[in-house]
């Protein structure tokens, strides 16, 4: 899995988390991760990182059984950046 220390760190760890789901079964949530990334036309970088936030937020809530450690671990690490990013850009 890919270390996230920026936010630009989170683009090619969500492309790389979307392989991931799927191989883990989860192909519902890697379809619309991959859908919200590449195929969406977002106004602002803040727009896009307020829906994915919000997506990978519900993953956590309602699959927590269903996805494997290390997913949920690297669903965590992302959400603190893009959440220390976005409280950042409303300063």
């Amino acid at each position: 899995m890919k270390q996230i220390q920026t936010i630009e760190d989170v683009y090619s760890a969500l492309d790389e988390m979307a392989g991931e789901l799927q191989a883990a079964g989860q192909s519902r949530l890697a379809a619309i991760l991959h859908h919200r990334l590449h195929q969406v036309a977002w106004t602002t970088r803040s727009e896009l990182l307020e829906e994915l936030h919000k997506l990978l937020t519900n993953a956590l809530d309602s699959n927590q059984e269903e996805l494997p450690l290390l997913l949920r671990q690297q669903i965590e690490r992302i959400l603190l950046v893009i959440g220390n990013f976005l409280n950042t850009a409303k300063e």
